[in-house]
């Protein structure tokens, strides 16, 4: 059935009224019920997921026989596409060979230049007119002479000298753009003494080279460049392999600064080291590679990385497997974004010489999660995606922007952004996914007609570190990357109290310690800060609320399905077939007189803990984890998803709370004109609706009437028969008319209704011209007998609702 002809039952609600005497204690009158304030639609908060990675496989070899025997190998964009490409070069000719990607392959090859270089001691791939192509350069060490053709995006141009004298007798040369204008400069390192010299590239030329700094890696048995502080210069890093120690010297883009230790211990045996920005956060890392089982797994071939923390604006302390049983014997190791990866990670790549054979692993594949989390964490729930059940990365663009259509279309106005687990941790690709979100909501917020949805940060790397700094830092982050962008504002992001809203994380006694942290709160102090915890404490944001159901709040009120985080000391809260949704969530909100400021709905999508309520595919799923199915048995993909778009339309029932006049009323434990509009819309124990209590043995006419304390726009009227077992539909009257006033004196006749069958366990909708109202009164002129109820003529009714 469509949705306005049937609804859902949390439960089959008892029969309680079957005869006279049942009545007989029942107050009679025009008696009202208790008046309350006329309040506010809660505002409609939602936690979502951006963790779920569902990259694309990417093939094992990407070439074969290319560049075999060749003199060098060199990895880059050549052709500005965003994706690097496979480069050799022959020593002997100056041929540039190139094979282009295509996200998971490398092409053909083509010659892209000749002569270039011929007998040159080392060849590099770098911008050198900022045109965001690589040319190939080539430096002569016993002239000290350097090359340079540039690339047309099909080919190397001719090659012309840029400058000479510069680096003979150096011990190791690079290009890089030392000075941050987007060109790369020439520098070489003399091992002597650790001199290191630039000169700078104009666009046409190299200019004249100067010293930069002496002293700095004498001994050293490696050297880098790449930018570790993100400040668009790249910096002089040397390693130093007896003792895994690592040193960098900051460029100022006129020199280097002294240097200073930045990784201890990492690489101490290992046979490669590699620095570069290798995850896309802007911060270099430092890798290091064994060839052989560094990690005990039985497979040869282990990289290992120190990567950047933003939290302390250095390398981590203690290095991770980052690629394991890769590479074992290869000629040389690379990183490179092969695929045109949207956050910039770098695949690792392996040459063989030998066999010219381009071997290629993701960047971190090692950790599962970052690439495909469904499977990693064994989740086979099945959403609906773009029109099919299939799960989807979170960076797909047109499956976000189905999300927030969905979202915003079901009246939900913010999304709680879960980075609980910690802003940046593993490798930010949770964080990246949500600021692609932000853009998104920017861009559906910006299309005129689109109803506003916003979002806010959840944080919680407190839960880890025990240090209540970590909260400031992740406060500034979330101001930085969050609020103070064009993707937030008081246009995407949601504001409580005046402050852009941050949710915390945390348990008790981390709570405890950063209230009463005496530190420096400036960034915090620019948020409202709310938080949430296992078991959602009143006035918690979430997360998961208690087995005995959603805790009444006048600030904030959390409604979930159930919860299994799959953990084996927890014990899950079961989804019931719905009930707990309705009977220990969403109704405590419905009958909260007045209803919480905002309701917490956990969650959209949140399937690792279970809380999701997105249409989902759960004919997979084994185990504890539930199947979802209706109070029937039956699976039903949508069923959470259409109870969340039906109660938070209820959040609008402009009749909840409205002071109730009727005719006449019997009063009881289960009856009573305060169970009209209770928010309850099953005759059950202790509310089974309204009911007339005059003129029982003859046909005759009574009303009901709602006081909403303020005038509305009214178009739309809900009548819920009673449910109770044996007498559905019973006491809906046969003809009623309906009437609206602004004043209690004068009425409008805005529907009038005759021969009215016996309805069914359905609502009964009325659509009515808009108008404004502050009375709305329902008069039964002719009654139903009820022959369960000795033929007596009551009007009874479960739910009113207005909207």
């Amino acid at each position: 059935m469509s949705k306005s002809q049937s609804r859902s039952r949390s439960k089959q609600a008892k029969r309680f009224i079957s005869s006279v005497a049942a009545l007989s204690a029942f107050a009679l009158g025009t008696i009202a019920s208790p008046a309350s304030a006329d309040a506010a639609k809660p505002t409609v908060g939602m936690w979502y997921s951006t963790w779920y990675a569902k990259k694309p496989s990417v093939a094992p070899t990407w070439s074969t026989g290319f560049g075999a025997g060749s003199t060098n190998q060199l990895l880059g964009d050549v052709n500005g596409d965003g994706k690097d490409d496979a480069i050799v070069f022959d020593g002997a000719t100056g041929k540039w060979s190139a094979a282009l990607s295509n996200g998971n392959g490398f092409g053909a090859p083509t010659v892209w230049a000749t002569g270039h270089g011929t007998g040159s001691t080392n060849q590099f791939l770098a911008d050198e007119n900022g045109d965001g192509k690589l040319d190939a350069v080539a430096f002569d060490g016993a002239t000290g002479a350097w090359k340079v053709a540039l690339s047309n995006g099909n080919g190397f141009g001719a090659s012309s000298s840029w400058i000479t004298g510069h680096g003979v007798g150096s011990g190791n040369q690079f290009m890089a753009d030392v000075n941050g204008d987007g060109r790369s400069d020439s520098v070489v390192y003399f091992a002597s003494n650790g001199t290191w010299y630039a000169a700078l590239s104009t666009g046409s030329a190299f200019s004249a080279y100067s010293q930069w700094i002496a002293g700095h890696g004498v001994g050293s048995s490696n050297q880098f460049m790449a930018d570790v502080n993100g400040d668009g210069k790249q910096d002089a890093i040397i390693y130093i392999a007896n003792s895994g120690s690592w040193f960098v010297a900051p460029s100022t883009g006129t020199g280097f600064q002294p240097y200073y230790a930045w990784a201890s211990g990492h690489g101490y045996g290992s046979s490669k080291q590699l620095v570069s920005d290798a995850n896309g956060d802007g911060f270099a890392d430092a890798f290091v590679y064994f060839n052989f089982d560094q990690n005990g797994d039985g497979l040869n071939g282990d990289l290992y990385g120190l990567t950047y923390l933003k939290s302390s604006k250095s390398l981590a302390t203690g290095s991770v497997v980052m690629n394991s049983g890769f590479g074992y014997n290869a000629s040389k190791l690379f990183q490179g974004n092969l695929s045109g990866d949207a956050y910039g990670w770098k695949a690792t790549v392996a040459f063989n010489n030998a066999t010219g054979t381009w071997s290629v692993e993701p960047y971190h594949y090692f950790k599962k999660n970052l690439h495909d989390t469904w499977a990693a964490w064994n989740m086979k729930y099945l959403p609906l995606t773009l029109g099919t059940y299939r799960q989807y990365d979170s960076n797909e663009v047109p499956v976000i922007d189905e999300h927030i259509a969905a979202m915003s279309s079901a009246g939900v106005d913010f999304l709680l952004l879960d980075e609980t687990n910690g802003l940046y941790v593993d490798d930010g690709y949770i964080y990246d996914r949500a600021v692609t979100l932000s853009s998104r909501i920017n861009a559906w917020n910006s299309t005129t007609g689109n109803r506003s949805l916003k979002y806010a940060l959840a944080i919680g790397d407190l839960q880890y570190t025990h240090d209540p700094q970590s909260v400031e830092f992740e406060a500034g982050e979330a101001w930085k990357q969050f609020v103070n962008t064009a993707n937030g504002g008081t246009k995407n992001y949601y504001y409580l109290n005046g402050k852009p809203l941050l949710v915390l994380h945390a348990g008790a006694a981390e709570r405890n310690a950063w209230l009463n942290w005496t530190g420096d709160k400036t960034n915090s102090s620019k948020f409202t800060i709310r938080y949430s915890e296992g078991g959602t404490p009143s006035g918690d944001y979430g997360w998961y609320t208690p087995a005995s159901g959603t805790i009444a709040n006048d600030e904030v009120m959390v409604v979930m399905p159930g919860h299994n985080p799959n953990q084996a000391t927890y014990t899950p809260i079961s989804r019931a077939n719905g009930d707990y949704y309705t009977a220990k969530a969403w109704d405590r909100v419905m009958q909260k007189n007045p209803k919480p400021q905002i309701v917490m709905v956990n969650s959209y999508n949140e399937y690792a803990e279970e809380t999701a309520v997105a249409v989902t595919d759960t004919s997979q799923v084994t185990g504890l984890t539930e199947k979802w199915l209706n109070k029937s048995g039956v699976m039903d993909n949508a069923m959470y998803w259409n109870m969340t778009k039906e109660y938070i339309r209820r959040l609008g029932n402009l009749a909840f709370g409205a002071t109730v006049t009727a005719s006449s009323s019997g009063e009881s434990g289960d009856w009573g004109r305060s169970r009209l509009n209770d928010g309850l819309l099953n005759s059950g124990s202790g509310s089974v609706g309204w009911t007339s209590d005059a003129s029982l043995t003859v046909n005759h006419s009574e009303y009901v009437k709602l006081d909403m304390g303020t005038s509305h726009a009214v178009s739309r009227l809900d009548l819920y028969p009673r449910n109770d077992s044996g007498n559905v539909g019973q006491g809906f009257p046969i003809a009623f008319n309906v009437q609206t006033s602004t004043d209690n004196v004068n009425w409008t006749t805005v529907a009038t209704v005759s021969n009215y069958a016996l309805p069914g366990n359905a609502v009964q909708s009325f659509a009515i011209a808009p108008m404004t109202a502050r009375y709305v009164k329902v008069t039964g002129t002719s009654l139903r007998p009820n022959a369960g109820d000795g033929n007596n003529y009551r009007m009874q009714l479960a739910e009113i609702e207005i909207y």
